[in-house]
């Protein structure tokens, strides 16, 4: 029962939105003596530019440090521009820290990376009602593990 009125709001929303009009159509016994299809065309004409919607990035960090590198500024300069292209966008800047120390030293740690890339933004340009700082610490892992490897990835700040 549920299936055929799937089918049947399918069919209702397909016919509502043809731009196919049949005028009129006769049928004999064996042929089809007249069929009319109009056609009914809207010009629309759009100035728009195309732009980006969102920008997302992710800036990584040394162990126990909240500074900004140069690849790190690197990767804010591309955010930034976005940023000055799209006026109404507004971002949340998420930090992030690997599993060693504390949760309450985590969550201070990854608040400071945050608030580094912030910091940077706002210097270049940006305004910060435009932008949200979050810390989640040590609580949402990028990569599980614990290794090297692992931690470099969960030491960052998300741009989304």
């Amino acid at each position: 029962m549920l299936k055929r009125l799937n089918i049947f709001v399918f069919l209702v929303l397909v016919a509502s939105c043809s731009s196919v009009n049949v005028t009129e159509e006769i049928v004999s016994e064996n042929s089809v003596s007249t069929v009319e299809v109009s056609v009914k065309q809207e010009s629309k004409s759009y100035d728009a530019v195309p732009k980006a919607l969102m920008t997302n990035a992710t800036v990584y960090f040394d162990f126990d440090r909240y500074n900004l590198s140069s690849k790190s500024i690197q990767t804010l300069k591309s955010t930034i521009a976005a940023l000055k292209e799209n006026p109404d966008i507004t971002i949340v800047i998420s930090g992030h820290a690997d599993e060693r120390g504390t949760r309450e030293y985590n969550l201070a740690l990854g608040q400071r990376r945050a608030e580094a890339v912030r910091d940077y933004l706002i210097l270049n340009g940006i305004n910060k009602n435009r932008i949200n700082v979050k810390s989640f610490g040590e609580e949402k892992p990028l990569v599980n593990g614990s290794d090297e490897r692992s931690w470099a990835r969960n030491r960052r700040a998300e741009i989304n």
